[in-house]
């Protein structure tokens, strides 16, 4: 004979389950819905003819509207694959959100999840291109690119396996940033610190090392000259 308390447990551990059960029919069921719109949503898109008119769009709509659905996803450690979650990857670079999308594309790399099929790139390659594009702007205007470009470019050295020429863009423009004039050109002669002509040389030798034709050669061999002048205490 079945006591009362173990038909109690027994009782209490079924509408357990069912409870359980049910949440996740849900959970379920509120992501596909969630998906369907935001497919229509993604398609919406492509009434816009600018791109600066999307970017807006993605900014001021899309990412407050589905932010939440890849932080739950994040936050659930879940690895399954979630289109809204790599999508919104994706466009906090476009929108320039660079915390964000570093962040999210290492969690990306870490999850071994693919990028969207419409990009070709993995996603190291995908954020190298795209911070380094933003790190020249940003050079370029004279503005801070750090700790983004040191975030990335640690990453390009030691833990992602990416094709020469990406890599010789990036050790290129790290060593041409520490050779910068006042007009933001790479110029040896305007460079007073031999340790700093040291650590642009090296990285420019990697440089032509990982890409021949990458174009650095001729900054490259003034260097040298420009580090002997120092040490003989010439102005050059």
């Amino acid at each position: 004979m079945v006591s009362p308390l173990k038909r109690q447990r027994d009782q209490l551990l079924q509408s357990e389950t069912q409870t359980v059960a049910q949440a996740a029919t849900v959970n379920t069921d509120s992501l596909h819905l969630r998906l369907i719109e935001f497919e229509n949503d993604k398609k919406a898109l492509k009434n816009f003819n600018a791109i600066a008119d999307r970017i807006t769009h993605k900014r001021d709509v899309l990412v407050p509207k589905y932010r939440a659905v890849a932080e739950a996803y994040l936050a659930a450690g879940e690895h399954y694959e979630n289109p809204i979650f790599t999508t919104l990857t994706l466009w906090m670079f476009d929108i320039g959100d660079l915390e964000t999308a570093i962040a999210w594309c290492l969690k990306a790399i870490e999850m071994d999840l693919p990028t969207p099929e419409n990009i070709k790139r993995d996603w190291p390659t995908f954020c190298a291109d795209h911070v380094l594009e933003w790190a020249e702007r940003e050079a370029e205007r004279g503005h801070n690119i750090e700790p983004y470009f040191s975030q990335v470019f640690e990453k390009v050295m030691n833990d992602w396996r990416l094709h020469e020429k990406v890599s010789a863009k990036w050790f290129k423009f790290a060593g041409y940033y520490l050779l910068r004039d006042d007009e933001g050109k790479p110029r040896p002669a305007a460079v007073g610190d031999i340790e700093t002509l040291e650590k642009a040389q090296a990285l420019l030798q990697k440089a032509h090392e990982f890409y021949d034709k990458i174009g650095v050669k001729s900054v490259l061999d003034r260097i040298p000259q420009r580090i002997n002048a120092l040490k003989d205490g010439k102005n050059l």
